[in-house]
């Protein structure tokens, strides 16, 4: 337990949190073992959770729309990551499938628990909810420039 404690003070979403309030966390995280190839979530299902990667890898995918092809590899997270969170924030169907690359541990968050301890703890919840904000903006950012370059691709070649 005190290694995952550690592994959250570390990670983009819950860094920033005492010790006090990450062991508060901790009580609300589900561990859970995904084989090699298995779906955590799945693209156009509810969300109801988000994750936090204790080992292994996770491919986040999504499938081509109206082309019926192999879904596309997008991104692969590691230890320390979180993904699922946009279901904290928005309540919308997943957007990506998240698939375990190799045996991956992970600590599963429900969506309504967690937000009950960031209402009742608003510096916990004020402090998530900022390093969410954070991420997403990343990965926005990252995001951008990806489509730039591609527009570039192909206008300029």
């Amino acid at each position: 337990m005190n290694r995952n404690l550690e592994l959250l003070k570390r990670s983009d979403v819950f860094g920033g949190l005492d010790d006090a309030q990450l062991t508060r966390i901790m009580g609300l995280a589900e561990p859970q073992v995904f084989a090699e190839g298995g779906a955590i979530l799945e693209e156009d299902q509810r969300g109801t959770r988000c994750y936090f990667i204790v080992a292994g890898r996770v491919d986040i995918e999504i499938r081509p729309p109206f082309s019926g092809r192999a879904a596309q590899k997008i991104a692969t997270l590691k230890s320390g990551d979180v993904f699922g969170e946009l279901s904290l924030v928005d309540g919308f169907l997943r957007s990506a499938t998240a698939r375990a690359v190799e045996p991956t541990e992970v600590l599963g968050f429900e969506n309504t628990t967690l937000e009950k301890l960031m209402e009742e703890d608003p510096r916990i919840g004020y402090r998530i909810m900022r390093n969410v904000a954070n991420v997403l903006a990343s990965r926005i950012r990252t995001t951008n420039m990806k489509l730039r370059n591609a527009i570039s691709d192909i206008f300029f070649y």
